[in-house]
């Protein structure tokens, strides 16, 4: 990947270069939810990137603890 992107960004390969990766998201998948994040599966919960909801880290990571706290209320 390295070499191939060298071919688009000249330098990329140089002797300096700790580590070059590519970050690709595809948010074209989503998952039916209600508010707590319960699929129509009673306690199938979805949290994180595999909702298709969250876009980030910290989206993703608060939707566990929003999920998690819903659980709690029951």
């Amino acid at each position: 990947m390295i070499y191939a992107l060298d071919k688009v960004a000249p330098g990329t390969t140089n002797d300096d270069t700790l580590l070059y990766g590519v970050e690709v998201k595809f948010y074209n998948m989503e998952v039916e939810v209600d508010s707590h994040l319960e699929t129509c599966l009673k306690g199938l919960y979805i949290i994180g990137d595999g909702s298709g909801i969250t876009h980030s880290l910290s989206h993703a990571s608060a939707s566990g603890v929003h999920a998690a706290r819903c659980i709690l209320a029951q």
